[in-house]
């Protein structure tokens, strides 16, 4: 059975925070909030929605997301890869591993920037039905599409959501030390050319 790498997005494969940090400014200005990007930032990982609803936007969740939206894409340059995660997963691929994405990013965002990365086996988004991390339903679902059973899974991400999601799925969780959470855990990667490691 082939084992398969399931990684998170923002955190883990990009660095999203300087556009994300531009995005949210915007929606300060045109909305007088003065939530703190801090504040947003530590909720990264959970789909928009239920963010504004921790923080007490909801109401409008729907005028903010559009505004956040528009000016993320529009700085989409600012969005990098952190160092290896291209020449990893092709590796891993060598390896005959299969490799998949969980991310609450929206589909039609994550498809812009889609081409930044080898082609995944396969690509879960917030979708109808599956709820959200830290349940588990969208990495079982991954797992399940890509027929690979949960003990030769591995999820890699940076945020507290995504190890929950990971334990409740019963699944190995790997905790990428360079992104956006500060969490603990056993089993963490100071690099993500460490993956490499796991399949000695």
């Amino acid at each position: 059975m082939s084992k398969l790498f399931v990684f998170d997005l923002d955190g883990v494969l990009i660095d999203s925070l300087n556009n994300m940090s531009i995005a949210w400014e915007t929606v300060q200005s045109k909305f007088g909030i003065d939530t703190p990007f801090d504040e947003y930032k530590s909720h990264i990982g959970k789909p928009f929605p239920s963010i504004m609803k921790e923080l007490g936007l909801f109401n409008r969740h729907f005028e903010i997301f559009e505004t956040y939206k528009t000016y993320s894409r529009m700085h989409l340059d600012k969005i990098t890869l952190f160092e290896g995660v291209y020449e990893t997963l092709l590796d891993l691929k060598r390896h005959d591993c299969k490799i998949a994405m969980v991310t609450s990013k929206a589909k039609d965002t994550v498809s812009l920037l889609e081409d930044k990365l080898p082609k995944f086996d396969f690509i879960s988004c917030p979708k109808k039905g599956l709820r959200d991390k830290p349940a588990p339903d969208q990495l079982l679902f991954t797992i399940s599409m890509c027929n690979v059973d949960p003990k030769d899974t591995f999820y890699i991400g940076d945020m507290i959501f995504d190890q929950q999601c990971a334990k409740r799925a019963g699944v190995h969780f790997e905790y990428a030390e360079w992104g956006y959470g500060n969490i603990e855990c056993k089993n963490s990667l100071k690099s993500i050319k460490d993956l490499i490691k796991l399949l000695d």
